[in-house]
């Protein structure tokens, strides 16, 4: 996935949709997201298991959404 395709996936993703993100260090986590395109920064929630993760775009390689 090429970084504008990435961004503009993350981008797409609103409050309350459930996404998929794929880490390059292999972490995979699916749960709700919230995401600042203009910081290009966010978090994922999954409550089921209590996961969470603050990440920057850079260290995603792939986004499903749901």
């Amino acid at each position: 996935m090429t970084t504008l395709e990435l961004s503009a996936k993350l981008d797409s993703i609103e409050a309350g949709d459930v996404a998929t993100l794929f880490f390059k260090d292999g972490e995979i986590i699916r749960g709700g997201m919230l995401y600042n395109s203009t910081q290009q920064r966010g978090v994922i929630i999954n409550p089921n298991s209590e996961t969470q993760r603050r990440f920057e775009a850079t260290e995603v390689s792939k986004v499903w959404r749901h």
